[in-house]
Formats: structure tokens, C-alpha cells, sequence
């Protein structure tokens, strides 16, 4: 598996120059077909990790042609079971099936309690009621299936009431089998082996108060990066709920931990012993505060739209030698808009996103729903490009989302095509 190489910088000492942007679009929606038992389909971002037949148990000849093949991991239940992680296969990206065929459950990871129930057994876990996926990514400093997991942890119980506003915190999973099993929940504060919370809000969660309105770092995406010096980074970005009483800013976080460096005897705290992957968030110019309960700073120099940004993912577009970041840009006003942007980099280190721009036709009305939540045609947006590696684009390609309620019915699972146009 390949990663983002920084080469601009070679490139341009051989005069080659970056072509620039001219547009960013999409076209229209696209019904997909999935097994109806997936309840709320997608739920968080949506991962596709490419496969040839070496990866998938098609074993042929050396010679013989090798079609793609993607496995993909969703967010959502199947049935009436706890919210976690779904695994689908998928040739043409329009028709998908379970994975079963490559020897996956189902479901294959799961929060403990139900999502509108309390359970005194589990009350103190970080994902008691909601362990569903960001994004499922190999560790490319460990053996073929080491796959690691970043996803939204949400316990919805403080003090044992339940209650619909939420503490968020990024969780984070290992599977040594390709994603076919995953740890157990661990009943404490911040996991423990194997599952684990590695990024975490300066406030901690309320030991017995309802919480008015959501708290914490909420719905992560990854990235994995490759650096000049071969030093792998994953790096999440998320967002931030102040909670009730504060100011929220509406910006994007971003928070990165260097893989195979777990042996460190180097540590920030005695806590940090239990989470040998160690996280730090960006904090107005560097990496430079814990990821479990540091402070941060918005990365992206403006919002793009009155409001906030959120459900953001990174990439690497291998044509531009590029960096996008895109998310949704919410109007937050009752019966507003809201639409994808994105903006640009060309350092991950350095975090030096450009002024964010609109994705052109992917503006539409956000609205409330009749059981809570909102109604928008195009939560959750996960974008790929057929036949590029993982979290790798070119100029062309698909985003996958969610049409319709972000906490509720109707919902729908759908595409749109996209493009980039560039100066000739």
C-alpha cells in the first residue's frame, strides 16, 4: 500500500509547475443497491479498500487479468442489533452485498448497550452506547491485516440517565485478521488494549448532569501519510462540541500519532502507558498538545459558509500533488442550507489549507426531521476514485453519503460522481 508522497517540492525545482484548479463538481444523485437489513446506512464515513484477487481468496494464474474488487466498511445496524461497524463487497460500486463470501460476519464490531438504553455494567465506558466506524485502514508498519480502526465512541449515559445529547470521544480499534474480528468493549473510562480512546476533549464527561447539548471530538475520518524520512502518520480529523455554556467555533481539528513507534519509553503522562499509540492535536501552529484531553485550534483558515464545518475527511489527489480536506459546510439556521466544500494543502505537517471553496452542485436545503435531527442530501460524504489506492484521488471519481436524516427516517445510501477541472 502506497501513501502520499511530498514531491511538489522536487517537482518544482524541475520547473515543473502545479496545474490550478478551475472547478470542483459533482453530478447527480445515484440510487445504490444494499441489502435492506442495514437500518441507517451510512452512519459515519464510508471506507473502500480496493482488493485484487491475491487479497480476496480468487486465487488465478500470474498471468490472468486481476478486476478490482472493493471491501467496504460501513457505519450502521443490521436489523434491530447495537450500532457498529458493517462489512460489504462490491464490484461496479453500484450494487453491494455483505462480504460473507470473503469469510466476514455481517456486523463485525458493536457498541455494548443498545443506543437509547443505560446499562449500570457499562455506564463508565467511553462507547457504551455507539462504537460505529470513521474509517478502516491497514497499518503499513505491521504485517499484511493489521488493520486499524478509528470511530466515533459516543456513551449517552452520564451518571446512568440516559439522554439523547452525547460525550464524544475517538475511539480506536486493531483487527490482526483483516477486519473480520475486533476486540471486545472494555468496561472503563478509556479502554484498554486493542480498543481504546486516543483523542479526547479538555472537558471531561459530567460524572451525574444531563448534558443539555453534545460534548467532546466527534465523527473522525483518517488519513495515513508516508513522509520523505518513510515515517507513517495517521492522522483524524474531527470535530469539536464545546458543550453547554461555551462558544463553539465550527472549525475542523485535525490530530496525528506516528505508527511503529509503540515501544517508546517516552510518555506524556502516566495515563499514556495504557495507549501506546500516542495522538497530539494541532494547537494554533504545531502538533503539540495531548490527544486525550489537549486543547486545539481549528485548522482551515475560514468556515466557507455562515455556521459550521463538519463530517470532515482528508485525501491525496495524486494528479494535483495536492492534499483536500472536504466536509460539509452547515448554515445552521432552521430551514437553511448546507453543501460540500473543500480546501487544499501541500503539507500535512504544516497544516497550510487554503481558503475553502464550494463543491459545486452539492447545495441543498437542510431541514429539520419529525424525530429529531436533520434532513440533508449529503451527510457523511466519502469520497474515492476507482482504482486508486486508499484515501487517494485523481481528477475523477465517486462520493459516497447519506440522503436524508442524520438521526432518523428516511435515509439512503447514495453516489454522485465527481470532477475536478484544471487549467490546461
Amino acid at each position: 500500500m502506497l501513501f502520499g508522497l511530498f514531491c511538489a517540492g522536487r517537482l518544482a525545482a524541475q520547473g515543473v509547475q502545479d496545474p490550478k484548479i478551475v472547478s470542483f463538481e459533482v453530478g447527480p444523485d445515484q440510487v445504490l443497491n444494499y441489502p435492506s437489513t442495514l437500518a441507517n446506512l451510512p452512519d459515519e464515513h464510508t471506507t473502500f479498500i480496493p482488493l485484487f484477487h491475491r487479497d480476496s481468496d480468487e486465487h488465478e494464474s500470474d498471468d490472468a487479468p486481476r478486476p478490482l474488487r472493493y471491501l467496504v466498511f460501513g457505519a450502521s445496524r443490521v436489523g434491530t442489533s447495537n450500532a457498529g461497524a458493517v462489512v460489504l463487497t462490491t464490484t461496479d460500486l453500484h450494487n453491494f452485498d455483505f462480504a460473507t463470501s470473503l469469510g466476514y460476519a455481517n456486523q463485525v464490531f458493536s457498541s455494548p448497550v443498545d443506543f437509547t438504553t443505560c446499562n449500570p455494567a457499562f455506564d463508565t465506558e467511553f462507547d457504551e452506547n455507539y462504537s460505529a466506524p470513521g474509517t478502516v485502514l491497514q497499518d503499513p508498519t505491521r504485517p499484511r491485516g493489521n488493520f486499524i480502526m478509528l470511530y466515533e465512541a459516543e456513551n449517552h449515559c452520564p451518571g446512568g440517565v440516559r439522554q439523547s445529547p452525547f460525550y464524544a470521544t475517538v475511539g480506536f480499534a486493531r483487527s490482526r485478521d483483516g477486519g473480520r474480528t475486533w476486540p471486545s468493549p472494555i468496561d472503563t473510562e478509556f479502554g484498554g488494549p486493542g480498543r481504546r480512546v486516543v483523542v479526547k476533549g479538555p472537558d471531561p464527561e459530567p460524572a451525574s448532569e444531563p448534558m443539555p447539548a453534545p460534548m467532546g471530538d466527534a465523527i473522525p475520518a483518517g488519513f495515513l501519510e508516508r513522509n520523505r524520512w518513510g515515517e507513517s502518520h495517521l492522522y483524524v480529523s474531527y470535530s469539536y462540541y464545546v458543550g453547554p455554556g461555551g462558544h463553539n467555533d465550527g472549525l475542523i481539528r485535525v490530530a496525528r500519532a506516528k505508527l511503529g513507534d509503540e515501544d517508546s519509553d517516552r510518555w506524556d503522562s502516566e495515563r499514556d502507558r495504557n495507549h501506546p499509540v500516542r495522538f497530539k492535536k494541532w494547537f494554533n501552529t504545531a502538533f503539540s498538545e495531548p490527544g486525550i484531553g489537549g486543547l486545539d485550534t481549528g485548522v482551515l483558515p475560514a468556515l466557507g459558509c455562515p455556521g459550521r464545518q463538519a463530517q470532515s475527511s482528508i485525501y491525496f489527489n495524486d494528479d494535483l500533488r495536492l492534499y483536500f480536506m472536504v466536509y460539509v459546510c452547515d448554515s445552521m439556521v432552521n430551514n437553511g442550507l448546507a453543501a460540500w466544500f473543500y480546501s487544499t494543502a501541500t503539507s500535512l505537517e504544516l497544516e497550510d489549507w487554503s481558503a475553502p471553496q464550494m463543491i459545486l452542485n452539492s447545495q441543498f436545503a437542510i431541514t429539520s426531521c419529525s424525530g429529531g435531527g436533520e434532513q440533508f442530501d449529503g451527510f457523511y460524504p466519502s469520497l474515492m476514485t476507482p482504482g486508486a489506492e486508499q484515501g487517494h484521488l485523481r481528477l475523477t471519481g465517486q462520493v459516497f453519503f447519506l440522503n436524508g436524516c442524520d438521526t432518523g427516517q428516511p435515509r439512503a445510501f447514495t453516489s454522485r460522481t465527481f470532477t475536478i477541472n484544471v487549467e490546461p
